[in-house]
């Protein structure tokens, strides 16, 4: 009985020299804060970071994790502030309109790597405003893989122009948790099955974001036309998707999708993210741009500061719903007229 309370006490310890020294290798707060440019910071926010410190290292330390973890622009907020702000994805309704199950002939090889040349990682600041940017980012991306041509679209646009529709087919048109909010939320097919149809996509630089809310205005017509779209799921009728429902989809081209983003998925810095929860909560979207036989790649908003340059790549796995939750939810395809003529 001794020995094990000595061998105990000696893990204990080890494990606490492994977060003070995993804890040591990252900026203090105060060279945290003059990156960042804060003038100083609150008691809060310094104690808000000295737990982001303490969950990398947990992370760090857990043993099989291949991927490396780092402080970025949110490591100075609160879990609760954060996932209020920056994960306020509404998913969870499809679009009232049906979507259309995405097919592919039976016996099509898979490749065992996909990797997708896309357009520019964008930055969604301080607006929960991931659906736009998933679903711009989707069109954009199947854009440049019809025509080779790199255009950017606004998101702004469906900030100020895309609120207050009845997405769920029952009449009201109230902006809640059945529509698109803005900076508080929504769904990108919910965008592609209302606002965007056949509507005109401005470009970015004729309607700059400013990460708020706005009145709608108009800009310089990128000659891009949303006239459908599909979701990608398992054809049972019930919205999920299996592993290899998306890889065949991705091998075609890119996916919109749903995650449930946590604290891993938040403070990840590079290589293959393993040991990720499968849980089917959703609270953010992304978009798909490539695998490899033990991975999905992923483009975010967070910047092309955050993740690999902006992107993220997890371990595929089946268990549960999926690695963050990404198959218990369709993902969705755009289609795009063939016949737009881009202005830049």
């Amino acid at each position: 009985m001794l020995r094990l309370a000595i061998s105990g006490r000696i893990i204990r310890m080890m494990f606490s020299f492994a977060l003070v020294s995993v804890i040591g290798a990252h900026p203090t707060f105060d060279e945290w804060a003059a990156m960042q440019g804060i003038n100083g910071g609150s008691e809060e926010m310094r104690a808000n970071y000295q737990q982001t410190l303490l969950r990398i290292a947990e992370y760090e330390s857990e043993l099989g994790q291949t991927a490396t973890f780092s402080v970025n622009q949110f490591s100075g907020m609160s879990w609760e502030e954060f996932s209020q702000t920056m994960l306020s994805s509404h998913v969870g309704n499809a679009a009232w309109s049906d979507l259309p199950m995405l097919e592919y002939v039976d016996g099509a090889a898979q490749e065992d790597e996909i990797d997708w040349d896309v357009t520019p990682v964008k930055n969604q600041g301080g607006c929960g405003s991931c659906w736009a940017f998933g679903a711009m980012g989707a069109i954009e991306a199947k854009h440049k893989q019809q025509t080779g041509e790199t255009v950017q679209l606004a998101e702004q646009q469906l900030l100020d122009c895309d609120k207050k529709v009845s997405c769920d087919g029952s009449g009201l048109t109230t902006c809640d948790s059945h529509c698109n909010c803005g900076c508080d939320g929504g769904q990108a097919d919910w965008a592609y099955a209302h606002y965007l149809a056949n509507a005109p996509l401005y470009t970015m630089a004729s309607y700059p974001y400013k990460g708020r809310n706005g009145q709608c205005q108009t800009g310089i017509d990128s000659g891009i036309r949303l006239i459908g779209f599909v979701g990608v799921e398992s054809g049972s009728g019930s919205q999920v998707m299996t592993d290899a429902d998306l890889a065949a989809a991705v091998m075609q081209g890119i996916v919109e999708v749903a995650v449930g983003a946590d604290g891993q998925f938040t403070s990840y810095s590079s290589g293959i993210l393993t040991r990720v929860t499968t849980s089917c909560s959703l609270n953010h979207e992304v978009v798909v741009t490539g695998y490899g036989q033990n991975y999905w790649k992923i483009k975010n908003s967070w910047g092309a500061s955050w993740g690999e340059g902006g992107f993220i790549r997890f371990e595929r796995s089946t268990a549960g719903c999926g690695p963050f939750g990404m198959l218990s939810f369709h993902g969705v395809v755009p289609t795009l007229s063939s016949s737009a003529q881009v202005e830049v």
